[in-house]
């Protein structure tokens, strides 16, 4: 009986450790969302998702009660106000930018429109007109307040001149006074029509009707942001790894994807984070980084003491196709409350970024508060990384060691290949593998105080 207390007591301290570490730092916990997007537009959904959790364009029941119309909702549930978009730019449709070729001088855009909009809020359809790159007509069309059913709607654009390039966007809430926007306002619109003497060429699914399915993995505990931030399988152990990627803009611009602790406000200044009280400390994990260019990766901390910044630390992934253990240290002067991470898939100022550019993250954790490694099957049982290796492989140990234990490597047959002596400290235990042929192998870890097992493949 007194040896079950004493095993309940060690797994009540190490869920307590696990308790107090980086949120989901090895990045086994996520929630799948499915959406669906118009084919031919963009939309706020890979956006809202990844902020705020929350679906803003969606398919509804046309105007005539048949075919598709399109929903954009304004989501607040994280207390993030989000408004739902669709456009057929990628830049900002009010200052003009994007567009695509249209060359023709329609009287009049015809339409239907559902709505409500709450408080002082007001949806925003928006058509622009340019020509050689300089908006010759703007036309914003608002819709307030409560309309239960669908109502045509026709609204002149007295064009005087042949334009080269139009954009058509619509939003659910007011973009223009952030303060007024408030969340479950919303705008559905259906068949977005040129109107004019002849008939008048129309843009892609301006009826929409054509939508494409699609899903987002966002990480417990993890905000993120970019357009191809998830998860992957190609982890070094575990089920599932992190994966942000750096993506070219219609402007032909490079930005990053990136994930974040805290939340991001409308005017994306950040908040929040993690309690963390640590003056010494490192911040560990196992990456990988794939790029074509000179690029680079990147986490940086924060820490911060009632909210004001008292130091932290920047690191940069280069590249390496294979999984890499990395360590940093902490050393501040005064002890913090907070403490904030963001990785992203290029380096700040993004000079050399490259469209492409791919960071992989796993086990991120702080050596103070390390993550707790859960193993049902075995109760002996410890896993190698990276695996397959074909360097080093390294031994993540359920608590930290102070004395020599004895390493013996078995092969397929039950053979011993090799065994020797590892004098190390800490909970992380290596040795090389490079002598060893290709193909997997078993191992025991055993000391006074220590019995531990396993499997790890030498790469061919």
């Amino acid at each position: 009986m007194k040896q079950i207390t004493v095993y309940l007591a060690v797994i009540a301290l190490n869920l307590s450790a696990a308790a107090q570490t980086i949120p989901n730092g090895n990045f086994e916990d996520w929630t799948l969302t499915s959406y669906f997007d118009p084919l031919h537009w963009r939309s706020s959904n890979i956006e809202t998702i990844q902020q705020n959790n929350g679906v803003t364009i969606s398919p509804v029941t046309g105007y005539n009660g048949s075919g598709y119309a399109i929903r954009m909702t304004t989501d607040g549930q994280n207390g993030l106000i989000m408004p739902g978009y669709f456009s057929n730019t990628g830049g900002d449709p009010l200052a003009g930018e994007g567009g695509e070729e249209y060359h023709e001088i329609p009287s009049m855009l015809s339409g239907y429109a559902r709505y409500q909009t709450l408080g002082l809020d007001t949806a925003l359809l928006v058509v622009v007109f340019k020509k050689q790159g300089e908006i010759i007509r703007l036309r914003t069309i608002p819709f307030y307040g409560e309309q239960d059913t669908f109502i045509q709607f026709h609204e002149s654009l007295n064009l005087s001149e042949f334009p080269d390039s139009v954009i058509i966007a619509a939003v659910s809430s007011d973009v223009r006074h952030p303060e007024v926007m408030s969340s479950g306002s919303f705008l559905e619109l259906d068949e977005l029509t040129f109107e004019g003497r002849y008939v008048m060429p129309q843009l892609a699914n301006h009826d929409f009707e054509h939508w494409m399915h699609g899903h987002i993995h966002h990480a417990h505990e993890w905000g993120s942001f970019g357009m191809m931030a998830g998860r992957t399988e190609d982890t070094p152990f575990g089920s599932f790894a992190a994966m942000m990627t750096s993506y070219q803009d219609w402007e032909n611009h490079v930005h990053p994807s990136g994930m974040y602790m805290g939340y991001m406000n409308e005017s994306q200044q950040w908040y929040g984070g993690i309690p963390y009280t640590e003056i010494a400390d490192t911040v560990r994990g196992w990456y990988k980084y794939l790029s074509d260019g000179n690029d680079a990766g990147c986490i940086s901390l924060e820490m911060l003491s009632n909210q004001v910044n008292i130091g932290g630390a920047y690191y940069q992934f280069y590249p390496t196709e294979e999984w890499t253990f990395f360590e940093i240290p902490i050393q501040l002067f005064q002890h913090p409350d907070t403490m904030r991470i963001q990785l992203m898939s290029s380096a700040f100022p993004f000079d050399e970024a490259i469209s492409g550019s791919t960071l992989f993250i796993d086990e991120l954790e702080l050596s103070s508060q390390p993550l707790l490694l859960k193993d049902f099957e075995n109760p002996f049982a410890i896993k190698a990384y990276p695996n397959p290796a074909t360097n080093m492989i390294y031994l993540k140990m359920p608590q930290m060691l102070d004395d020599d234990v004895n390493l013996f490597l078995y092969n397929e047959k039950g053979d011993t290949v090799k065994s020797f002596n590892l004098h190390q400290s800490g909970d992380l235990l290596h040795f090389s593998c490079k002598e060893l042929a290709a193909g997997t192998y078993f191992f025991e870890l055993v000391g006074d105080r220590v019995f531990k097992t396993g499997k790890f493949i030498v790469g061919y």
